[in-house]
Formats: structure tokens, C-alpha cells, sequence
């Protein structure tokens, strides 16, 4: 490898990076205009540890709803860790450790959730040069706290969960991977 071609690799995991962060801070701070802006559409979400569904393949858009309605009644601090980054061409992937904490006045148990694990993201280059998420899987080792302050009762997050989690996302995403 060339010294360009180094150059070149390590200006590309940092724009990856850069999205990584971008991703995380717009979730720690409810910006789901810039949350949105990390994202393909559609792409593949695998959440299975989290919500107990199968992959989807799903709007951006919805997907970003979903986020903003079962996140906002909380307040979130997620941190990165060991980023591992490996580019082939104008495709990505990236491996990164996650601690999410999440925290909200209780009544019934402790106030704070936090998980740990990785995200594991898929990226593709756009036109622009660009590197936007074409899928997120989100994984978790293990959980502190209070499950219940990821709260999935709220009939409107129940009506988007339907719409996000539904069998034609579940199939879409399974082509994908055919």
C-alpha cells in the first residue's frame, strides 16, 4: 500500500467515525433531523436484543420515528469504544463497543438503564463521497437497571413498532441478505 493510499484509507475510517459520532450525539440529544442524516433508505435494522424482533429492512424516516418515540421520554448519554474499521471499496464495516445509559424518574425501581455491547454498521460511499449506514445491528452483553424505562406501552410507539416490525420489513431484509 502506498503512502496515498494510506492517507486516503485513514481520511475514510474517519469519515465513518465521524458518522458514528454523529449517530450517537443526535441520539444523546434528540437531533433526529441529524440522527436521519447517518442513514441509507431503506436500511437493515437488527435490534433483536433490544425490542426481541427479527431484522427489517425499513424507511429511514420510520425508522428515525421509532427512535424519537421510545427514546424521547428518556434522557440518553451513549459513549464509543474500540472502533474497528474495514473498507472494501465503496462499502464499510464497523465494529464498535457501546456503553447507552439511559436514565428517567421512577417510582418502580431504579432510575437508570444502561446497556453494554457493540454496534456493528454497514456503510455505503454515496455519489457525493459520502458514507451513510445501510444497516446497524445493535447488540448488548449485558443489562444494569431498569428494563421498564424503555417504555413500549405508549400507543403511538405501538402503532409504529407495527409498522417498523412488520412481516414484509422482516422478508425485505431477509432478501437482502439471499
Amino acid at each position: 500500500m502506498t503512502f496515498e493510499e494510506k492517507i486516503e484509507a485513514l481520511w475514510e475510517e474517519k469519515q465513518i467515525m465521524k458518522v458514528i459520532l454523529r449517530f450517537g450525539r443526535s441520539l444523546d440529544t434528540g437531533d433526529w433531523p441529524a440522527y436521519r442524516s447517518c442513514f441509507t433508505s431503506p436500511l437493515n435494522i437488527e435490534f433483536k436484543s433490544l425490542t426481541g424482533q427479527e431484522e427489517v429492512r425499513v424507511d429511514a424516516d420510520l425508522w428515525t420515528l421509532f427512535a424519537d418515540q421510545i427514546l424521547s421520554p428518556v434522557r440518553r448519554h451513549h459513549t464509543y469504544s474500540n472502533f474497528d474499521v474495514t473498507l472494501d471499496g465503496d462499502r464499510a464495516h464497523a465494529l464498535v463497543y457501546h456503553t447507552s445509559r439511559h436514565w428517567k424518574s421512577t417510582d418502580r425501581g431504579v432510575s437508570h438503564n444502561t446497556q453494554y455491547g457493540w454496534y456493528d454498521f454497514s456503510f455505503e460511499r454515496q455519489t457525493d463521497g459520502a458514507w451513510l449506514m445501510s444497516r446497524v445491528k445493535h447488540a448488548f452483553r449485558w443489562v444494569d437497571g431498569n428494563d421498564a424505562l424503555l417504555d413500549v406501552h405508549d400507543a403511538e410507539l405501538q402503532k409504529t413498532m407495527a409498522r417498523v416490525f412488520c412481516a414484509e420489513n422482516i422478508a425485505a431484509a431477509r432478501a437482502t441478505v439471499a
